[in-house]
């Protein structure tokens, strides 16, 4: 399966007065879908949370809390689909990476997310 990374174009001119409304949306999306923007950021390597924090924000300009993250990657943890580590060192900062499973999880739902993106879409251009 292909990783399909979410990409943020700086070259798509937007006019001032919607500028702000298309950032909302974009902040709307990625908090809303944080589960699939952690999963497809674990893909590539193991982060912390603070890591995952920080990577978002500088593809995204879309900053999120310690306490929008961390449920999320108790969450996945206790679903099998994460495996957490202390990094070597340092016993405060648990390092996430995918499991097996939870990397055949990413994948199917970074899938489907795009199919379902790209529904809405169709729907909202017809």
């Amino acid at each position: 399966m292909v990783r399909r990374s979410i990409e943020f174009e700086e070259k798509i001119p937007i006019a001032f007065e919607s500028q702000e409304y298309y950032k909302k949306i974009i902040e709307r999306i990625i908090k809303v879908n944080r589960d699939i923007i952690i999963l497809s950021e674990l893909l590539d390597e193991q982060m912390c949370g603070y890591d995952l924090i920080k990577e978002i924000f500088s593809r995204s300009d879309v900053f999120l809390s310690q306490g929008t993250v961390y449920p999320v990657l108790y969450s996945l943890e206790e679903e099998g689909l994460l495996q957490a580590e202390f990094s070597k060192g340092d016993m405060r900062a648990k390092k996430y990476s995918l499991t097996p499973k939870g990397r055949e999880v990413a994948h199917s739902r970074i899938d489907e997310f795009a199919k379902a993106l790209e529904q809405v879409l169709v729907i909202i251009q017809s």
